[in-house]
């Protein structure tokens, strides 16, 4: 699978704080790539130089070919960017807005119509057409910037905070739709978030960015791959009892509101073999018996707790 962004030992620097250092990452052609890491990681910055909004301290950026900082007047039709904090002008009308950027990509009259209202559909926006971008709420303009991005079936889309300012219905259909178009269209899609579930929903790709340095990369399902948490908890109708009885074979263990919290140590596969059996035994109802931190958060954690260098900011 060839590469559709190509990054090189990048360094950012501004107001003498190094914000990114030595960066060096690949995004495969056709993946939902995440770029996850905490607030402060870098994720905007990078975010911005490789859509030419921002130009490189040193090192090397490739976009579909391009140079974004040199070449970003051509990128523009290649590339769609939903910035973390997007704006419009308050007085325009949505759907003018719409045509007025349409037309910046190139589009006659007519095709920015038809675009402008098929990316405002896409985000279920279709009918705020005639509203005053001023009138809009705050998700309602994240949707707008959204649907500004996907303007000209961009090949790359490039994403930061996709959810932000959305309520909890908006932010699942923004999530189904970026999984959408990366399935239906074939879109290249870089997502960047510090929410770990929403990342490990939307994205099969993903690199860990912590305090300007990226700390691993790669397939999704490669990385969490034999990675075990050692705390599970525990549902059952028996919760007092069951605690009693792993309590006696020297586990370390805790019952809080009615929930058996677990640390197996090095007997996973013990445990595994040992619950399952002891409620049978005892005709205890297993209702949950389930990791308290799943594979991704568990690879995030062991990367980022031990790089602290406190370098720079988003």
């Amino acid at each position: 699978m060839d590469s559709v962004i190509q990054i090189d030992h990048l360094y950012k620097t501004i107001g003498g704080k190094t914000i990114l250092l030595d960066v060096t990452l690949e995004v495969p052609r056709g993946s939902l790539f995440g770029l996850l890491g905490p607030n402060g990681a870098g994720k905007s910055t990078c975010l911005k130089l490789i859509t030419g909004r921002m130009r490189t301290s040193s090192g090397n950026i490739r976009v579909l070919g391009f140079d974004p900082w040199k070449d970003r007047v051509k990128m523009f039709n290649e590339v769609g960017y939903l910035p973390q904090n997007p704006s419009a002008p308050v007085d325009a009308k949505v759907l003018n807005f719409m045509k007025y950027m349409a037309r910046l990509k190139g589009m006659s009259k007519k095709d920015a119509v038809i675009n402008s209202r098929e990316a405002l559909a896409k985000v279920g926006l279709e009918k705020f057409e005639g509203a005053t971008v001023g009138k809009l709420s705050g998700g309602e303009i994240q949707r707008l910037a959204f649907a500004n991005s996907l303007l000209g079936d961009p090949e790359v889309l490039i994403l930061d905070e996709p959810t932000a300012s959305l309520d909890p219905e908006g932010r699942v259909y923004v999530m189904d739709l970026i999984q959408k178009l990366s399935r239906d269209k074939s879109q290249t899609v870089i997502v960047s978030s510090h929410i770990l579930p929403e990342i490990q929903r939307m994205t099969n790709h993903i690199a860990i960015l912590s305090e300007g340095q990226v700390l691993v990369a790669g397939n999704m399902r490669d990385l969490t791959a034999n990675i075990f948490d050692n705390e599970y908890e525990i549902e059952t109708s028996h919760p007092q009892e069951l605690y009693d009885i792993l309590k006696g074979e020297g586990y370390d263990i805790e019952l809080e509101n009615q929930t058996i919290i677990i640390d197996v140590g090095k007997r996973i596969r013990q445990i595994w073999n040992d619950i399952p059996k002891i409620c049978a035994e005892n005709n205890y109802e297993l209702r949950s018996f389930k990791p308290v931190r799943d594979a991704l958060e568990n690879v995030f954690l062991r990367y980022v707790s031990n790089n602290q260098r406190g370098v720079g900011y988003d």
